[in-house]
């Protein structure tokens, strides 16, 4: 599915380029999202685990 034929958000944003970063903000937002719905914080040993994760997929 193709909605545009400009930058992806990864190529537009300088946040999104590099890959760790990329891999930060994503489970920041993710862990931020979970305490607002009542889960308790990420262990530094989960969030090293969602990170390796996220590194396969992309």
């Amino acid at each position: 599915m193709t909605f545009g034929k400009g930058q992806t958000l990864r190529q537009f944003s300088k946040y999104l380029r590099d890959p760790n970063e990329r891999g930060e903000r994503i489970v920041d937002a993710a862990e931020r999202n979970s305490v607002i719905e009542g889960l308790p914080r990420l262990t530094q040993r989960r969030r090293q685990g969602l990170l390796k994760k996220l590194r396969k997929v992309t």
